[in-house]
């Protein structure tokens, strides 16, 4: 505890004892049947909470822990098969707690052309990447959606050497450096 007050004493000649008590949280050590009471609490609390929670509340905070998970993804620069475009989409999906038919008409995207891309069939372009912004109300920007594209175009890329052998067989007259 004396660390806890040598902390006060420096504190206490810059701040008030409110402006402490208001910005600091003093650990409490805690028995294992409190430490259990108080996780118990806690977890009904948030469980009440998640009940009262609104529709749109849910659906707003799913969408930002999505966001998050994706800006994770994109940092990791690793691509990972069951984190590719198709499979974010069906979550986007999911979240929303729409069917593939209703977010194909709400992107004016042909349903068929929406299942080959969710079932990494199929490409998308650019423009569906700025639809998928607009329709999570900028939420998500179409630059993170891009960048699934990509993450698994780069691996395509780094992987295929034999269609990388078979067009280099391709190309005559190619520069030639000589050091």
């Amino acid at each position: 505890m004396k660390k806890y007050e040598k902390k006060y004493k420096e504190l206490r000649k810059k701040y008030t004892v409110e402006e402490i008590a208001e910005a600091m949280m003093i650990p409490q050590d805690l028995t294992p049947e409190e430490k259990e009471k108080a996780n118990e609490e806690l977890r009904a609390f948030r469980f009440k909470m998640l009940k009262e929670q609104t529709e749109d509340k849910r659906i707003y905070s799913d969408l930002l822990r999505f966001k998050y998970i994706i800006e994770d993804y994109i940092k990791e620069n690793i691509f990972d098969e069951d984190k590719t475009f198709g499979k974010h989409l069906e979550e986007y999906i999911r979240i929303l707690k729409r069917t593939k038919k209703r977010l194909s008409e709400d992107l004016s995207i042909h349903y068929t052309r929406l299942s080959r891309i969710i079932n990494d069939r199929e490409e998308p372009n650019i423009e569906l990447m700025y639809r998928l912004e607009k329709h999570s109300a900028n939420l998500i920007p179409a630059l993170y959606w891009w960048k699934l594209v990509t993450r698994k175009q780069e691996h395509i890329i780094k992987q295929d050497k034999k269609t990388r052998k078979r067009e280099a067989s391709k190309v005559k007259n190619g520069i030639q450096f000589r050091a």
